[in-house]
């Protein structure tokens, strides 16, 4: 097994990737339970809610806007089928293994010791699935029958009053009962496996001290756990912190999936502190985080990004910024960076912007002879503006958990955003005006291209551009909600591809399946960080973390870099989704209590993520840049080439820390 190995998502450019990700999608479905195999299927044809989604909420538009005759019904039947999909993406990205997992020991491990940690995760994922249907069937069974027995379906209680969240929560009985059964094939599976396949790519320097590290992990856990079931309240939120913090530490470094590790930690602190009895507050967190309007936008941002990749619409704007940049020092770096701002300002979606950019740019740079290091940094870093540059699903998940406007996320994140990448772009410039051999000229003959090239290649980012004149234009305009753009934008991409022709029922269905995918990665992440943070605020601990840190008598500008500080090192082991459920929730108010601005802090957390995007070890954008990159490039050689961006990006970071105005004029302008 490869380097992509030791970050697992479904963000990979569909169809076109190198033949590593092509083995890896293959090995997949040979490893496949029967059970996998249906759940595959199954989701495959529930995707298809998600284009329903997008359909009804077209129309809630067209009926509001053009008849004055507003729907009482799409909004609810939009979160319905979305959560459905939702849910069953936990189990689909189960079946085809990608959830997010930390596997800098997991993947550098072969033989009987991946056997040992097969069996372990398994059984926890067991473990964690089979409280699930307890919980879960506590919290239908209420939905669908009343005290006497009688059955009585839940409704929603509004104009149109339907019977959608009795059926979201059977939806969770449903799948807990899948994860459950697929843990059981996969445990079954690794416990009979008589030869456990060796992976000759796997780490085979340090065997020894890495079975020590995991019997220390397994024991640590063990004896944790019993102490902390054995004492239970009696530890204190003091101690009960810190446990809580090294039990996601240790889980993570078995190579569980992180939205597996987070459920679990929420139910063992359940039953600890509450006891058996409050098992059930875990589905009800869940249930809770799903039934949230706005989180409607994320599968449609994903499924737009996607067409837009798949149509060819992305190399048309790469090849476009190539007109503009093409003449500078430094050019094709420089054009990338414009190729990525627009890409960020289309999809909204980070990780897949750096396939595309490694599929399209990296070639091109090293093909001209560009210095790897500079080639290789720019496209991590301008691939991971899409935490920045709006619509970003970084700050709809903050706007979503801190309770702030995500227009005015929107409008505040410009500036900073587009300030991040002309960074990069100066330091770019300066490099190479000071060395030349970094990154030599384009031929004559590209530079001297006819006028009707060019004009051609600028045409054909019209339509992408337009995509994003619509999503962003209908936010900032008052004309749609941040879900409504969200719909307005797959609709203008899909319209887009039918006009230059590329448009199939192919095209949409692999689309829908990488939606399912992603979502289902993304969205289980938010359930298992719900559930925890739900458990852990009921046990003292916002009101415990707020105080130690209020506690430091620090100015404000002290406690809010403590905060980054404990972002940063969050980021080097943790995905953002889980980092943003599990401290927003205690950061936010005390940011409030300061007299902050939540909009500001939540530009700072934006850009916080934009570092642990690229550092090591866990470093998403290293990741995805492998997936594609010619094989004699390391992940060494990746991590070593962004650390200049890293610093920009902590310039940029210090810029906006020091100057909350750069950030909130724009809000302040268009609101009045």
């Amino acid at each position: 097994m490869n380097d992509t190995a030791l970050l697992k998502d479904s963000t990979e450019s569909g169809g076109r990737v190198n033949a590593d990700s092509v083995a890896q999608d293959t090995e997949n479905q040979v490893n496949q339970t029967i059970i996998d195999k249906l759940v595959n299927t199954f989701g495959e044809k529930v995707a298809i809610l998600f284009a329903v989604g997008v359909v009804i909420s077209f129309y809630e538009i067209i009926a509001r806007y053009f008849f004055n005759a507003p729907t009482t019904w799409v909004h609810e039947a939009t979160i319905g089928m979305v959560a459905i999909c939702y849910l069953v993406g936990g189990v689909y990205c189960l079946a085809n293994d990608k959830h997010i997992r930390i596997g800098i020991i997991y993947f550098g491990t072969t033989g009987r010791t991946r056997q040992l940690l097969d069996i372990f995760n398994a059984s926890l994922t067991l473990l964690f699935a089979v409280v699930l249907v307890y919980a879960s069937w506590l919290m239908a069974e209420k939905g669908w029958f009343d005290p006497s027995g009688a059955l009585r379906l839940e409704r929603s209680g509004s104009a149109w009053n339907p019977v959608i969240p009795a059926i979201v929560k059977l939806t969770l009985v449903f799948v807990s009962v899948i994860l459950a059964l697929q843990s059981i094939l996969h445990l079954s599976r690794a416990l009979n496996a008589r030869n456990y396949p060796v992976d000759s790519n796997a780490s085979q320097r340090f065997p020894v001290y890495i079975a020590i590290i995991l019997l220390l992990v397994v024991f640590c856990l063990s004896m944790g756990a019993y102490h902390l079931l054995d004492q239970g309240k009696a530890l204190g939120i003091e101690t009960g912190s810190l446990y809580l913090v090294a039990a996601i530490m240790l889980l993570l470094l078995t190579g569980m999936p992180l939205a597996f590790v987070t459920g679990l930690v929420a139910i063992v602190f359940t039953v600890a502190w509450f006891g058996t009895f409050g098992v059930p507050l875990i589905t009800s967190r869940m249930y809770s985080a799903i039934n949230e309007y706005v989180l409607a936008a994320i599968p449609m941002f994903v499924l737009m990004a996607s067409i837009l990749d798949k149509s060819g619409m992305a190399d048309d704007l790469y090849n476009a910024a190539r007109v503009i940049a093409g003449r500078l020092k430094g050019g094709v770096a420089i054009q990338t960076l414009v190729a990525s701002v627009f890409l960020a300002a289309i999809s909204g979606v980070i990780g897949g912007e750096i396939v595309l950019l490694g599929l399209i740019a990296l070639p091109q740079m090293l093909r001209l002879g560009y210095d790897r290091s500079l080639a290789i940094g720019t496209v991590c870093a301008g691939g991971s503006l899409g935490t920045m540059i709006p619509p970003s699903i970084v700050l709809i998940i903050y706007g979503l958990t801190a309770s702030v406007s995500i227009g005015d996320l929107f409008l505040a994140t410009i500036v900073p955003g587009l300030m991040l990448a002309t960074l990069y772009a100066i330091y770019i410039y300066t490099r190479v005006s000071l060395n030349p051999s970094l990154a030599p000229p384009l031929p004559k003959e590209e530079l001297e291209r006819p006028r009707r090239e060019k004009v051609k290649e600028l045409k054909g980012a019209i339509l992408p551009l337009g995509v994003a004149v619509v999503v962003l234009g209908s936010i900032y305009g008052g004309i749609a909600s941040v879900t409504e753009a969200s719909c307005l934008g797959v609709v203008a991409v899909v319209i887009s591809a039918i006009i230059r022709k590329e448009m199939s029922l192919e095209l949409m269905r692999d689309s829908l399946k990488q939606t399912m995918g992603t979502c289902g990665m993304i969205i289980w992440i938010i359930l298992g960080a719900a559930a925890l943070v739900g458990v852990y605020n009921l046990m003292g601990g916002n009101r415990f973390v707020e105080a130690e840190i209020l506690a430091l008598n620090a100015s404000p500008t002290v406690i809010v870099l403590f905060m980054m500080l404990i972002l940063l090192v969050l980021g080097l082991f943790m995905d953002w989704t889980g980092i943003a459920l599990l401290t927003m929730p205690i950061f936010v108010p005390i940011i409030i209590t300061l007299g902050l601005d939540p909009v500001w802090f939540g530009i700072l957390f934006a850009m916080n993520m934009q570092v642990s995007y690229l550092s090591p070890p866990f470093g998403p954008a290293a990741f995805y840049l492998k997936s594609v990159a010619p094989p004699e490039i390391s992940l060494a050689d990746i991590f070593k080439a962004v650390l200049p961006f890293i610093a920009l990006q902590l310039i940029g970071l210090s810029i906006v820390l020091l100057n909350p105005g750069l950030v909130l004029w724009l809000p302040k302008l268009v609101n009045g």
